[in-house]
Protein backbone atom coordinates (compact mmCIF):
# COMPACT_ATOMS: atom_id res chain seq x y z
CA UNK A 1 0.00 0.00 0.00
CA UNK A 2 2.83 2.72 0.18
CA UNK A 3 5.52 1.50 -2.20
CA UNK A 4 3.73 0.97 -5.52
CA UNK A 5 1.23 3.36 -5.15
CA UNK A 6 4.42 6.01 -4.00
CA UNK A 7 6.33 5.17 -7.53
CA UNK A 8 2.49 5.40 -9.55
CA UNK A 9 2.45 8.84 -7.95
CA UNK A 10 6.18 10.44 -8.81
CA UNK A 11 5.72 9.13 -12.68
CA UNK A 12 2.31 10.90 -12.40
CA UNK A 13 3.62 13.69 -11.26
CA UNK A 14 6.80 13.78 -13.39
CA UNK A 15 4.24 13.44 -17.26
CA UNK A 16 1.14 14.99 -16.00
CA UNK A 17 2.02 17.70 -13.56
CA UNK A 18 0.90 20.50 -16.20
CA UNK A 19 -2.69 19.08 -16.42
CA UNK A 20 -4.31 18.93 -13.22
CA UNK A 21 -7.45 17.69 -14.99
CA UNK A 22 -5.21 14.34 -16.34
CA UNK A 23 -3.80 14.19 -12.55
CA UNK A 24 -6.93 14.11 -10.52
CA UNK A 25 -8.24 11.34 -13.44
CA UNK A 26 -5.22 9.26 -12.66
CA UNK A 27 -4.88 9.09 -9.04
CA UNK A 28 -8.50 8.45 -8.07
CA UNK A 29 -8.80 5.93 -10.65
CA UNK A 30 -5.23 4.13 -9.38
CA UNK A 31 -7.21 4.82 -5.98
CA UNK A 32 -10.45 3.31 -6.76
CA UNK A 33 -9.00 -0.07 -8.06
CA UNK A 34 -6.41 -0.08 -5.11
CA UNK A 35 -9.27 0.69 -2.55
CA UNK A 36 -11.86 -2.31 -4.18
CA UNK A 37 -8.84 -5.02 -4.35
CA UNK A 38 -7.43 -4.23 -0.92
CA UNK A 39 -11.38 -4.17 0.42
CA UNK A 40 -12.31 -7.55 -1.48
CA UNK A 41 -9.21 -8.85 0.63
CA UNK A 42 -10.72 -7.29 3.98
CA UNK A 43 -14.36 -8.85 3.29
CA UNK A 44 -13.33 -12.00 1.63
CA UNK A 45 -11.93 -13.10 5.27
CA UNK A 46 -9.03 -15.10 6.38
CA UNK A 47 -5.91 -14.60 7.64
CA UNK A 48 -4.83 -12.00 5.34
CA UNK A 49 -8.02 -9.62 6.17
CA UNK A 50 -6.54 -6.93 8.24
CA UNK A 51 -3.25 -6.53 5.76
CA UNK A 52 -6.37 -5.33 3.03
CA UNK A 53 -7.56 -3.11 5.61
CA UNK A 54 -4.01 -1.54 6.35
CA UNK A 55 -3.16 -1.48 2.26
CA UNK A 56 -6.66 0.15 1.51
CA UNK A 57 -5.64 2.53 4.44
CA UNK A 58 -1.92 3.74 3.45
CA UNK A 59 -2.88 4.18 -0.33
CA UNK A 60 -5.17 6.41 0.48
CA UNK A 61 -2.85 8.58 2.36
CA UNK A 62 -0.40 8.40 -0.24
CA UNK A 63 -2.02 9.00 -3.44
CA UNK A 64 -4.61 11.88 -1.31
CA UNK A 65 -1.76 14.00 -1.08
CA UNK A 66 -1.45 14.24 -4.95
CA UNK A 67 0.92 16.67 -6.78
CA UNK A 68 1.98 19.07 -4.26
CA UNK A 69 5.21 20.37 -6.16
CA UNK A 70 3.33 21.22 -9.01
CA UNK A 71 1.12 24.03 -7.71
CA UNK A 72 5.13 25.44 -6.80
CA UNK A 73 5.82 24.98 -10.22
CA UNK A 74 8.85 22.03 -9.06
CA UNK A 75 8.33 18.24 -8.85
CA UNK A 76 8.98 16.84 -5.40
CA UNK A 77 12.71 15.37 -5.48
CA UNK A 78 13.63 12.66 -7.30
CA UNK A 79 16.22 11.40 -4.61
CA UNK A 80 13.31 10.04 -2.47
CA UNK A 81 11.88 8.58 -4.86
CA UNK A 82 14.69 6.55 -6.30
CA UNK A 83 15.89 5.54 -2.49
CA UNK A 84 11.71 4.35 -3.02
CA UNK A 85 12.47 2.77 -6.00
CA UNK A 86 15.58 0.80 -5.43
CA UNK A 87 13.68 -0.32 -2.28
CA UNK A 88 10.81 -1.58 -4.28
CA UNK A 89 13.22 -3.18 -6.79
CA UNK A 90 15.05 -5.25 -4.00
CA UNK A 91 11.50 -6.55 -2.53
CA UNK A 92 10.72 -7.66 -5.78
CA UNK A 93 14.11 -9.62 -6.70
CA UNK A 94 13.28 -11.26 -3.34
CA UNK A 95 10.17 -11.92 -4.15
CA UNK A 96 11.41 -13.49 -7.01
CA UNK A 97 14.08 -15.46 -5.80
CA UNK A 98 11.70 -16.83 -2.91
CA UNK A 99 9.49 -17.83 -5.49
CA UNK A 100 11.83 -19.59 -7.37
CA UNK A 101 13.34 -21.79 -4.24
CA UNK A 102 9.74 -22.14 -3.29
CA UNK A 103 10.59 -21.98 0.96
CA UNK A 104 7.89 -23.15 2.96
CA UNK A 105 7.02 -22.19 6.73
CA UNK A 106 7.88 -23.77 10.10
CA UNK A 107 3.71 -23.85 10.84
CA UNK A 108 3.70 -25.74 6.98
CA UNK A 109 6.13 -28.04 7.65
CA UNK A 110 5.34 -29.34 10.74
CA UNK A 111 1.49 -30.05 10.00
CA UNK A 112 2.74 -31.73 6.85
CA UNK A 113 4.65 -34.01 9.17
CA UNK A 114 1.79 -34.63 11.50
CA UNK A 115 -0.14 -35.90 7.98
CA UNK A 116 2.20 -37.78 7.16
CA UNK A 117 2.00 -39.21 10.53
CA UNK A 118 -1.00 -40.09 10.37
CA UNK A 119 -0.77 -41.80 7.21
CA UNK A 120 1.62 -44.31 8.48
CA UNK A 121 0.05 -44.96 11.97
CA UNK A 122 -3.30 -45.58 9.56
CA UNK A 123 -1.20 -48.04 7.72
CA UNK A 124 -0.26 -49.85 10.73
CA UNK A 125 -3.31 -50.29 12.01
CA UNK A 126 -4.80 -51.75 8.97
CA UNK A 127 -1.79 -54.37 8.97
CA UNK A 128 -0.90 -55.12 12.66
CA UNK A 129 -4.35 -54.68 14.00
CA UNK A 130 -7.39 -55.18 11.47
CA UNK A 131 -5.56 -57.96 9.54
CA UNK A 132 -4.87 -60.01 12.60
CA UNK A 133 -8.51 -59.79 14.20
CA UNK A 134 -10.29 -60.67 10.33
CA UNK A 135 -7.74 -63.57 10.46
CA UNK A 136 -9.11 -64.64 14.03
CA UNK A 137 -5.46 -65.02 14.95
CA UNK A 138 -4.67 -67.95 12.48
CA UNK A 139 -0.57 -67.72 11.09
CA UNK A 140 -1.12 -67.23 7.23
CA UNK A 141 2.06 -68.54 5.03
CA UNK A 142 4.85 -66.56 3.49
CA UNK A 143 4.74 -65.33 0.17
CA UNK A 144 6.42 -62.21 -1.79
CA UNK A 145 3.51 -59.62 -1.26
CA UNK A 146 3.49 -60.95 2.54
CA UNK A 147 7.50 -60.33 3.04
CA UNK A 148 7.27 -56.95 1.11
CA UNK A 149 4.25 -55.57 3.37
CA UNK A 150 6.26 -56.69 6.49
CA UNK A 151 9.33 -55.14 5.38
CA UNK A 152 7.88 -51.90 5.08
CA UNK A 153 5.80 -52.14 8.30
CA UNK A 154 8.97 -52.73 10.28
CA UNK A 155 10.58 -49.63 8.67
CA UNK A 156 7.95 -47.74 9.33
CA UNK A 157 7.82 -48.64 12.80
CA UNK A 158 11.24 -48.84 13.53
CA UNK A 159 12.87 -45.90 10.89
CA UNK A 160 10.39 -43.70 9.69
CA UNK A 161 8.07 -42.55 12.38
CA UNK A 162 10.39 -42.51 15.25
CA UNK A 163 12.64 -40.05 12.77
CA UNK A 164 8.90 -38.32 12.04
CA UNK A 165 8.69 -37.06 15.92
CA UNK A 166 12.03 -36.16 15.84
CA UNK A 167 11.59 -33.79 13.54
CA UNK A 168 8.33 -32.58 14.59
CA UNK A 169 9.83 -31.72 17.69
CA UNK A 170 12.17 -29.48 15.94
CA UNK A 171 10.25 -28.32 14.01
CA UNK A 172 7.45 -27.22 16.74
CA UNK A 173 10.60 -25.16 18.17
CA UNK A 174 11.04 -23.58 14.82
CA UNK A 175 7.29 -22.66 14.56
CA UNK A 176 7.53 -20.87 17.88
CA UNK A 177 9.76 -18.47 16.49
CA UNK A 178 8.61 -18.00 13.18
CA UNK A 179 7.32 -14.52 12.46
CA UNK A 180 3.62 -14.50 11.64
CA UNK A 181 2.72 -10.62 11.23
CA UNK A 182 -1.01 -10.58 10.50
CA UNK A 183 -1.21 -14.18 10.73
CA UNK A 184 -3.25 -15.60 14.07
CA UNK A 185 -0.19 -16.81 16.53
CA UNK A 186 1.14 -19.86 16.56
CA UNK A 187 0.40 -21.87 19.66
CA UNK A 188 2.94 -23.66 21.24
CA UNK A 189 0.37 -25.44 23.84
CA UNK A 190 -2.01 -27.10 21.22
CA UNK A 191 1.14 -28.22 19.00
CA UNK A 192 2.78 -29.46 22.36
CA UNK A 193 -0.06 -31.21 23.15
CA UNK A 194 -0.45 -32.54 19.34
CA UNK A 195 3.26 -34.55 19.74
CA UNK A 196 2.36 -35.93 22.95
CA UNK A 197 -0.50 -37.69 21.18
CA UNK A 198 1.44 -38.55 18.72
CA UNK A 199 4.42 -40.16 20.61
CA UNK A 200 1.57 -42.26 22.34
CA UNK A 201 0.47 -43.53 18.66
CA UNK A 202 3.89 -44.53 18.34
CA UNK A 203 4.20 -46.44 21.85
CA UNK A 204 0.75 -48.06 20.79
CA UNK A 205 2.30 -48.84 17.62
CA UNK A 206 5.23 -50.45 19.19
CA UNK A 207 3.74 -52.58 21.37
CA UNK A 208 1.08 -53.99 18.93
CA UNK A 209 4.40 -54.74 16.31
CA UNK A 210 6.42 -56.00 19.37
CA UNK A 211 3.22 -58.07 20.14
CA UNK A 212 2.76 -59.27 16.35
CA UNK A 213 6.18 -60.81 16.54
CA UNK A 214 5.97 -62.52 19.67
CA UNK A 215 2.64 -64.47 18.75
CA UNK A 216 4.44 -65.56 15.14
CA UNK A 217 7.51 -66.18 17.20
CA UNK A 218 5.56 -68.84 19.46
CA UNK A 219 2.79 -70.43 16.87
CA UNK A 220 6.29 -71.67 14.81
CA UNK A 221 7.39 -73.19 18.15
CA UNK A 222 4.68 -74.68 18.39
CA UNK A 223 4.13 -76.09 14.66
CA UNK A 224 7.94 -76.08 13.20
CA UNK A 225 6.25 -77.17 10.16
CA UNK A 226 3.32 -78.43 8.24
CA UNK A 227 3.15 -81.17 5.61
CA UNK A 228 1.57 -80.26 2.35
CA UNK A 229 -1.06 -83.29 3.36
CA UNK A 230 -2.14 -81.34 6.63
CA UNK A 231 -2.59 -78.54 4.97
CA UNK A 232 -5.69 -80.15 3.26
CA UNK A 233 -6.71 -81.08 6.78
CA UNK A 234 -6.17 -78.28 8.48
CA UNK A 235 -6.30 -75.01 6.32
CA UNK A 236 -7.72 -71.55 8.06
CA UNK A 237 -9.40 -70.14 5.09
CA UNK A 238 -9.38 -66.45 5.50
CA UNK A 239 -7.17 -63.73 4.27
CA UNK A 240 -3.65 -63.38 3.88
CA UNK A 241 -1.43 -62.00 6.90
CA UNK A 242 0.76 -59.57 6.57
CA UNK A 243 1.84 -59.37 10.11
CA UNK A 244 2.88 -62.70 9.86
CA UNK A 245 6.01 -62.19 8.29
CA UNK A 246 7.08 -59.28 10.45
CA UNK A 247 10.06 -60.91 12.53
CA UNK A 248 11.65 -62.98 9.77
CA UNK A 249 14.76 -60.29 10.00
CA UNK A 250 14.04 -58.55 13.26
CA UNK A 251 17.47 -57.45 15.01
CA UNK A 252 16.75 -57.58 18.36
CA UNK A 253 18.02 -59.94 20.78
CA UNK A 254 14.76 -60.51 22.37
CA UNK A 255 12.87 -62.12 19.56
CA UNK A 256 14.93 -65.33 18.28
CA UNK A 257 14.73 -66.26 14.61
CA UNK A 258 11.58 -68.80 14.20
CA UNK A 259 11.47 -71.71 11.73
CA UNK A 260 10.17 -70.90 8.71
CA UNK A 261 6.38 -72.64 8.28
CA UNK A 262 5.14 -73.71 5.10
CA UNK A 263 1.43 -73.34 5.43
CA UNK A 264 -1.69 -72.87 8.09
CA UNK A 265 -1.89 -73.87 11.66
CA UNK A 266 -4.35 -75.47 12.61
CA UNK A 267 -8.25 -73.70 12.35
CA UNK A 268 -8.63 -71.48 14.75
CA UNK A 269 -12.45 -70.78 16.41
CA UNK A 270 -14.04 -68.40 15.22
CA UNK A 271 -13.74 -64.92 17.40
CA UNK A 272 -17.47 -64.23 18.14
CA UNK A 273 -17.09 -60.34 18.34
CA UNK A 274 -16.81 -57.95 15.94
CA UNK A 275 -14.45 -54.38 15.71
CA UNK A 276 -15.70 -53.98 12.29
CA UNK A 277 -17.33 -50.69 13.47
CA UNK A 278 -14.94 -49.48 15.59
CA UNK A 279 -12.34 -50.32 12.71
CA UNK A 280 -14.31 -47.87 10.16
CA UNK A 281 -14.72 -45.36 12.86
CA UNK A 282 -10.86 -45.10 13.30
CA UNK A 283 -10.43 -45.26 9.74
CA UNK A 284 -12.90 -41.81 9.26
CA UNK A 285 -11.01 -40.31 12.20
CA UNK A 286 -7.52 -40.63 10.52
CA UNK A 287 -8.93 -39.34 7.48
CA UNK A 288 -10.25 -36.29 8.95
CA UNK A 289 -7.45 -35.49 11.38
CA UNK A 290 -5.50 -35.60 7.74
CA UNK A 291 -7.74 -32.97 6.30
CA UNK A 292 -7.50 -30.69 9.32
CA UNK A 293 -4.01 -30.75 9.38
CA UNK A 294 -4.30 -29.65 5.30
CA UNK A 295 -3.47 -26.62 3.89
CA UNK A 296 -7.28 -25.11 3.70
CA UNK A 297 -7.52 -25.57 7.93
CA UNK A 298 -3.91 -24.12 9.15
CA UNK A 299 -5.17 -20.86 9.64
CA UNK A 300 -8.79 -21.92 10.27
CA UNK A 301 -10.66 -20.49 13.98
CA UNK A 302 -11.79 -23.50 16.31
CA UNK A 303 -15.54 -22.96 15.60
CA UNK A 304 -14.94 -23.84 11.54
CA UNK A 305 -12.77 -26.56 12.79
CA UNK A 306 -15.45 -28.07 14.79
CA UNK A 307 -18.34 -27.64 12.06
CA UNK A 308 -16.52 -29.77 9.42
CA UNK A 309 -15.85 -32.36 12.12
CA UNK A 310 -19.26 -32.04 12.96
CA UNK A 311 -20.64 -32.54 9.11
CA UNK A 312 -17.71 -34.98 8.78
CA UNK A 313 -19.32 -36.92 11.85
CA UNK A 314 -23.20 -36.43 11.13
CA UNK A 315 -22.11 -37.86 7.50
CA UNK A 316 -20.37 -40.78 8.77
CA UNK A 317 -23.73 -41.81 11.07
CA UNK A 318 -25.56 -41.41 8.08
CA UNK A 319 -23.61 -43.82 5.90
CA UNK A 320 -24.94 -47.28 7.07
CA UNK A 321 -22.93 -49.27 5.06
CA UNK A 322 -19.81 -46.98 4.75
CA UNK A 323 -19.52 -46.60 1.25
CA UNK A 324 -18.44 -43.25 1.00
CA UNK A 325 -21.77 -42.16 -0.36
CA UNK A 326 -25.60 -42.32 1.00
CA UNK A 327 -28.12 -43.14 -0.82
CA UNK A 328 -31.97 -42.87 -0.82
CA UNK A 329 -32.47 -45.89 1.66
CA UNK A 330 -29.93 -44.33 4.15
CA UNK A 331 -31.49 -40.48 3.52
CA UNK A 332 -35.09 -42.00 4.34
CA UNK A 333 -33.61 -43.20 7.56
CA UNK A 334 -31.81 -40.29 8.49
CA UNK A 335 -35.27 -38.23 7.99
CA UNK A 336 -37.00 -40.89 10.40
CA UNK A 337 -34.49 -40.19 12.57
CA UNK A 338 -35.30 -36.14 12.65
CA UNK A 339 -39.15 -36.80 12.48
CA UNK A 340 -38.91 -39.16 15.40
CA UNK A 341 -37.29 -36.42 17.30
CA UNK A 342 -39.14 -33.71 16.32
CA UNK A 343 -41.90 -35.41 18.15
CA UNK A 344 -43.47 -37.03 14.70
CA UNK A 345 -44.94 -40.53 15.05
CA UNK A 346 -45.30 -41.33 11.28
CA UNK A 347 -45.03 -39.88 8.11
CA UNK A 348 -47.07 -40.59 5.30
CA UNK A 349 -44.99 -38.84 2.81
CA UNK A 350 -41.48 -39.83 3.51
CA UNK A 351 -40.99 -41.11 -0.22
CA UNK A 352 -41.80 -37.89 -1.50
CA UNK A 353 -39.32 -35.73 1.38
CA UNK A 354 -36.50 -38.03 0.40
CA UNK A 355 -37.23 -37.37 -3.27
CA UNK A 356 -37.15 -33.55 -2.36
CA UNK A 357 -34.08 -33.88 -0.48
CA UNK A 358 -32.06 -35.79 -3.19
CA UNK A 359 -33.13 -33.31 -5.63
CA UNK A 360 -31.84 -30.48 -3.69
CA UNK A 361 -28.08 -32.16 -2.20
CA UNK A 362 -27.50 -34.58 -5.00
CA UNK A 363 -25.98 -31.85 -7.52
CA UNK A 364 -24.56 -34.22 -9.92
CA UNK A 365 -27.98 -36.17 -10.29
CA UNK A 366 -26.12 -39.97 -9.33
CA UNK A 367 -28.68 -41.09 -6.95
CA UNK A 368 -26.46 -41.09 -4.47
CA UNK A 369 -24.93 -37.85 -2.22
CA UNK A 370 -21.15 -37.94 -1.56
CA UNK A 371 -19.43 -35.91 1.71
CA UNK A 372 -18.73 -33.09 -0.89
CA UNK A 373 -22.45 -32.54 -1.78
CA UNK A 374 -23.44 -33.08 1.68
CA UNK A 375 -20.84 -30.69 3.03
CA UNK A 376 -21.65 -27.97 0.68
CA UNK A 377 -25.54 -28.38 1.08
CA UNK A 378 -24.65 -27.72 5.35
CA UNK A 379 -22.38 -25.04 4.29
CA UNK A 380 -25.43 -23.41 2.23
CA UNK A 381 -27.69 -23.19 4.98
CA UNK A 382 -29.80 -26.71 4.27
CA UNK A 383 -32.62 -26.68 6.68
CA UNK A 384 -35.25 -29.45 7.83
CA UNK A 385 -38.68 -27.60 8.55
CA UNK A 386 -41.34 -29.70 10.25
CA UNK A 387 -44.38 -28.08 10.21
CA UNK A 388 -47.01 -29.54 13.02
CA UNK A 389 -50.43 -28.61 13.96
CA UNK A 390 -51.17 -26.74 17.45
CA UNK A 391 -53.98 -28.24 19.25
CA UNK A 392 -55.40 -26.23 22.90
CA UNK A 393 -54.44 -28.64 25.85
CA UNK A 394 -53.95 -28.23 29.03
CA UNK A 395 -50.52 -29.87 29.11
CA UNK A 396 -46.90 -28.42 29.77
CA UNK A 397 -45.13 -28.10 26.65
CA UNK A 398 -41.74 -30.45 27.04
CA UNK A 399 -38.85 -28.38 27.38
CA UNK A 400 -36.66 -30.22 24.75
CA UNK A 401 -39.81 -28.44 22.22
CA UNK A 402 -38.33 -25.03 22.61
CA UNK A 403 -42.05 -23.48 21.39
CA UNK A 404 -41.81 -20.00 21.49
CA UNK A 405 -45.71 -19.32 22.00
CA UNK A 406 -48.09 -18.93 25.22
CA UNK A 407 -50.16 -21.59 24.11
CA UNK A 408 -49.57 -25.04 24.99
CA UNK A 409 -48.91 -27.35 22.48
CA UNK A 410 -49.24 -31.11 21.24
CA UNK A 411 -47.21 -32.21 17.98
CA UNK A 412 -48.83 -34.57 15.48
CA UNK A 413 -47.75 -35.91 12.26
CA UNK A 414 -45.77 -33.33 10.17
CA UNK A 415 -47.50 -32.33 6.87
CA UNK A 416 -44.83 -30.29 5.57
CA UNK A 417 -41.12 -30.71 5.29
CA UNK A 418 -39.07 -27.57 3.74
CA UNK A 419 -35.44 -27.88 2.81
CA UNK A 420 -33.87 -24.36 2.75
CA UNK A 421 -30.91 -24.45 1.49
CA UNK A 422 -29.71 -20.56 1.26
CA UNK A 423 -28.99 -18.93 -1.20
CA UNK A 424 -30.72 -21.50 -3.51
CA UNK A 425 -34.53 -21.21 -3.67
CA UNK A 426 -36.36 -23.22 -1.27
CA UNK A 427 -38.85 -25.92 -1.92
CA UNK A 428 -41.86 -27.26 -0.27
CA UNK A 429 -43.77 -30.34 -0.10
CA UNK A 430 -47.04 -30.65 1.53
CA UNK A 431 -48.73 -33.32 2.63
CA UNK A 432 -51.94 -34.86 0.65
CA UNK A 433 -53.66 -36.10 3.73
CA UNK A 434 -54.59 -32.98 6.20
CA UNK A 435 -56.62 -34.71 9.36
CA UNK A 436 -55.46 -32.17 12.16
CA UNK A 437 -57.42 -28.81 12.55
CA UNK A 438 -56.16 -25.75 14.52
CA UNK A 439 -53.29 -23.40 14.05
CA UNK A 440 -49.55 -24.80 12.60
CA UNK A 441 -46.07 -24.20 13.30
CA UNK A 442 -42.57 -25.02 11.68
CA UNK A 443 -39.70 -26.04 13.50
CA UNK A 444 -36.61 -26.10 11.87
CA UNK A 445 -34.19 -28.85 12.73
CA UNK A 446 -30.41 -28.59 12.13
CA UNK A 447 -29.32 -31.59 9.96
CA UNK A 448 -25.90 -31.39 11.85
CA UNK A 449 -27.93 -33.48 14.77
CA UNK A 450 -24.41 -34.47 16.74
CA UNK A 451 -24.10 -34.38 20.22
CA UNK A 452 -20.36 -35.38 20.69
CA UNK A 453 -18.05 -37.71 18.18
CA UNK A 454 -18.47 -41.30 18.96
CA UNK A 455 -15.30 -42.99 18.84
CA UNK A 456 -14.69 -43.47 22.60
CA UNK A 457 -18.14 -45.09 23.00
CA UNK A 458 -17.77 -46.90 19.99
CA UNK A 459 -14.63 -48.28 21.25
CA UNK A 460 -16.04 -49.20 25.22
CA UNK A 461 -18.76 -50.72 23.11
CA UNK A 462 -16.03 -53.09 21.41
CA UNK A 463 -14.47 -54.03 24.79
CA UNK A 464 -17.75 -54.74 26.44
CA UNK A 465 -18.92 -57.18 23.56
CA UNK A 466 -15.09 -58.58 24.03
CA UNK A 467 -15.56 -59.58 27.63
CA UNK A 468 -18.82 -60.83 26.97
CA UNK A 469 -17.83 -63.17 24.47
CA UNK A 470 -14.42 -63.85 26.54
CA UNK A 471 -16.45 -64.78 29.57
CA UNK A 472 -19.40 -66.65 28.33
CA UNK A 473 -19.19 -70.73 28.96
CA UNK A 474 -15.93 -70.27 30.55
CA UNK A 475 -14.14 -69.44 26.95
CA UNK A 476 -11.34 -67.85 28.79
CA UNK A 477 -9.97 -70.85 30.22
CA UNK A 478 -10.13 -72.99 27.36
CA UNK A 479 -8.08 -70.45 25.22
CA UNK A 480 -4.23 -70.90 25.18
CA UNK A 481 -2.01 -68.01 27.06
CA UNK A 482 -0.63 -66.69 23.82
CA UNK A 483 -4.94 -66.13 22.10
CA UNK A 484 -5.93 -64.48 25.37
CA UNK A 485 -2.62 -62.54 25.42
CA UNK A 486 -2.90 -61.46 22.07
CA UNK A 487 -6.50 -60.84 21.85
CA UNK A 488 -6.07 -58.48 25.35
CA UNK A 489 -3.19 -56.36 23.67
CA UNK A 490 -4.88 -55.84 20.31
CA UNK A 491 -7.96 -54.99 22.27
CA UNK A 492 -6.11 -52.76 24.44
CA UNK A 493 -4.50 -51.40 21.43
CA UNK A 494 -7.43 -50.52 19.54
CA UNK A 495 -8.35 -48.56 22.70
CA UNK A 496 -5.52 -46.32 23.06
CA UNK A 497 -5.70 -45.95 19.41
CA UNK A 498 -9.06 -44.84 19.73
CA UNK A 499 -8.85 -42.88 22.64
CA UNK A 500 -5.63 -40.99 21.63
CA UNK A 501 -7.42 -39.88 18.02
CA UNK A 502 -10.49 -38.52 20.38
CA UNK A 503 -7.71 -36.45 21.70
CA UNK A 504 -6.34 -35.15 18.23
CA UNK A 505 -9.44 -34.44 17.62
CA UNK A 506 -10.33 -32.27 20.46
CA UNK A 507 -6.86 -30.85 19.77
CA UNK A 508 -7.64 -29.30 16.77
CA UNK A 509 -10.86 -27.50 17.88
CA UNK A 510 -8.33 -25.40 19.82
CA UNK A 511 -6.37 -22.13 19.10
Amino acid sequence: GSIIPSICLFYICSYACGNSILVAISTYSLLFVWVTVSMYIKWKGGFESYAGLISAFTATQVLLKGCDGCEKGSVAPISSYSNLAQMSLGIVLFIIVEMAICPQSAMALLRANIQNQMKLYQQCFQVLVQDTLARDGAVATEDEDDEATASEIKAIVKKKLPALLVEQAALLKEAAFEPLLWKPPFSTQKYEAVLDCCQRLLNNTLVLFKLTQWYKHRMDLQHPSVSPNSNNDHHHTSNTSTTANLISDDDDDDVAKPVPVTGMIEKKEVWGFSTAEVNLAIHDTFDTLHDLFGESFTYADGDQTALFMQMKEAFRLADKDCSGEIDADEVKSMLEMIFAQSGAVKVDAIDSYVAEFMEIVDSDKSGKVSLEEFIDALEHGLQLQVEVFQHRSNKVVPAHYHVPHEDTARPSRPSMMEFQPAPRTSSQITSSQIDHGGDNMTRAHDMLNVDSFALPDVAQAMRTMYASWLLENGRYEKASMEDLLLLNCLISGVSGFARNLAMLEEMTVQQ
